[in-house]
């Protein structure tokens, strides 16, 4: 596919991730629709998007913008991937369902999106207890052979990242923003090599950070990931946010118990009476034992349900 002329549909003025879906299902039915004819022919247009005069005068204008964009991506080894791709990450859509991003923009290993995984979600200004759980979780969790995947936020989202790192592990970065708009931050610059990490977006590349997106991006962190491990848990926030959608999801969520919660985990306690499973320490270490046990078990019982298909 070329990379533009998606572009030119996606950028346009009242085009969301629904109205990108609703294009898809139209190629999946319609042979000879593709994006190309779409961004030039007004017919289809005005099928696809029911008519909405704003869209397909705002596609008209995209074009150079599109071009502009594209030769962006490629310059800067940037790949896209939509939701009926081959490549499209399967836990995505089994976990999130209708509600998986139409597309991702993405750099660096996507073979990662299958592996095994455990996503983090904890304070941008976590405690140095939480930073040294965090260390502690993401080293046994790479060295049996998972996947890191979190936020790339400051506080335990970028330490469980760099510890995945700097332990020969993998990780995954999911970004509240475009992915030209993001930076390599300095604590895991020098750790990264071309097989060990990618960065995702489900985002148009030029978009901003702004505190939807970074709770809208909380759903691919839960998607990509087998289970997900809150470290410190306020009673407001992202964190918040994220444990509440994965428990609504009915995703394996694990919560960092504490004798006495720092603020910063002061909600830690509400998930684990909502049904996080709590991780205690053993030995002076998080015992993550029921991690790896609860997607064991849930692997087993979707391959059983896959063989009884």
């Amino acid at each position: 596919m070329d990379y533009e002329f998606f572009l030119q549909i996606a950028l346009a003025k009242g085009v969301g991730d629904i109205a990108i879906k609703r294009a898809l299902r139209f190629f999946s039915e319609n042979q000879g629709a593709s994006w190309e004819v779409l961004g030039s022919d007004v017919s289809m247009q005005n099928n696809v998007f029911g008519g909405k005069q704003g869209i397909v005068e705002s596609i008209a204008l995209q074009r150079e913008p599109a071009k502009r964009l594209a030769y962006q991506l490629s310059q800067n080894d940037v790949k896209l991937v939509l939701c009926d791709d081959n490549q499209y990450p399967a836990k995505v859509k089994q976990v999130l369902g209708e509600k998986c991003p139409p597309y991702l923009f993405y750099k660096g290993n996507i073979r990662l999106t299958n592996m095994n995984a455990v996503g983090f979600c904890g304070s941008r200004k976590a405690s140095n207890k939480g930073i040294a759980i965090t260390n502690d979780c993401a080293c046994q969790l790479v060295k049996n052979e998972f996947v890191v995947v979190s936020g790339y936020a400051a506080g335990s989202d970028i330490e469980a990242h760099r510890a995945a790192l700097m332990n020969s592990g993998n990780t995954v970065f999911v970004l509240a923003e475009g992915i030209l708009m993001s930076s390599l931050k300095k604590e895991i610059r020098e750790y990264l090599n071309t097989e060990n990490h990618i960065f995702l977006s489900q985002f148009m590349p030029e978009a901003g950070w702004n505190v939807g997106n970074a709770m809208k991006r909380n759903g691919l962190i839960i998607g990509l990931s087998n289970a997900m491990i809150i470290i410190e848990a306020g009673k407001k926030g992202g964190t918040f946010a994220a444990g509440n959608e994965a428990l609504a999801l009915n995703h394996p969520l694990f919560v960092i118990e504490y004798a006495s919660p720092e603020v910063s985990a002061e909600a830690n306690p509400h998930f684990i009476s909502r049904g996080g499973i709590p991780i205690r320490k053993k030995n002076g270490a998080p015992n993550l034992s029921q991690v790896y046990e609860t997607i064991k078990k849930r692997q087993s019982l979707e391959t059983k349900d896959i063989l009884y298909l």
